[in-house]
């Protein structure tokens, strides 16, 4: 049986990004928060980190919010066992609070806020992309059909929902789910090898809001440990729950 799930808050210091971009080579004018917390939790917590998670707050309050299998007292444990870098020091590690995520009757109705970035891979080599290649879901898209076709960017992306949020695959039943919010986000990552650098990719960032009914509980839970589409380890693809009809304060 896995251990229980737990939704974590992570309270980060954003006056340190600078000192961690530097060290992971990251040009100040191209910090990608995600990128940094996802780089401070993995060296605090290696594979204890939570994830899926998301970024809340801006200025000086930034938090991250995600799920794992550690409660708080354990990540506070570990963390204290760790060398003071400047990554593990952008994490306020006292604060750091959790609560369990209980199991969900059948027929509960629960709204969602998700941070998301919905890209799919190329069946086939096309305008310039390898058979393969990642690209946003509305490009792939307009790929596919003519010239004069027009295309929905926003239809596109709640249809990339949809297939996500199947019944089948999260153990819910999706009530309804609308774009709140849509972007192009440069992220940040490191190139695999010995000599490893970080390249900056753009992606689309977009941000649904919704209602789902719970039908198979564990089924539930399980997608919420797992987080939903890609890019999940760098602040896209947790599933918030809220009341339905509130929003998530970003």
């Amino acid at each position: 049986m896995a251990d229980p799930l737990h939704l974590v808050r992570v309270p980060l210091t954003p006056s340190r990004l600078a000192g961690v971009a530097r060290v992971k080579h990251v040009p100040v004018s191209e910090l990608d928060e995600g990128y940094l917390a996802h780089c401070a939790m993995r060296e605090l917590w290696q594979d204890a980190a939570p994830s899926p998670f998301l970024l809340r707050g801006r200025g000086a309050v930034l938090e991250a919010w995600g799920y794992g299998r550690s409660a708080a007292a354990q990540l506070v444990q570990l963390a204290q066992s760790r060398p003071a870098g400047e990554a593990v020091r952008l994490v306020d590690v006292p604060g750091v609070q959790s609560k369990p995520v209980l199991r969900f009757d059948v027929g509960r109705r629960v709204g969602f806020h998700l941070r998301a970035c919905p890209v799919v891979r190329l069946a086939s080599p096309t305008h310039g992309h390898k058979a393969g290649a990642e690209v946003d879901a509305f490009l792939a898209r307009c790929f596919s059909v003519r010239d004069d076709e027009p295309v929905s960017r926003e239809s596109v992306y709640l249809e990339w929902a949809r297939r996500q949020l199947r019944e089948d695959v999260v153990g819910a039943r999706l009530e309804s789910v609308r774009v709140a919010a849509m972007a192009r986000e440069r992220l940040v990552r490191r190139t695999h090898g010995d000599l490893r650098h970080a390249r900056r990719i753009e992606r689309p960032d977009v941000r649904f809001q919704g209602v789902i009914v719970v039908t198979v509980p564990d089924r539930f839970l399980e997608c919420l440990a797992r987080g939903v589409g890609r890019h999940k380890a760098f602040g896209f693809g947790a599933l918030m729950l809220v009341p339905p009809g509130r929003a998530w304060d970003r």
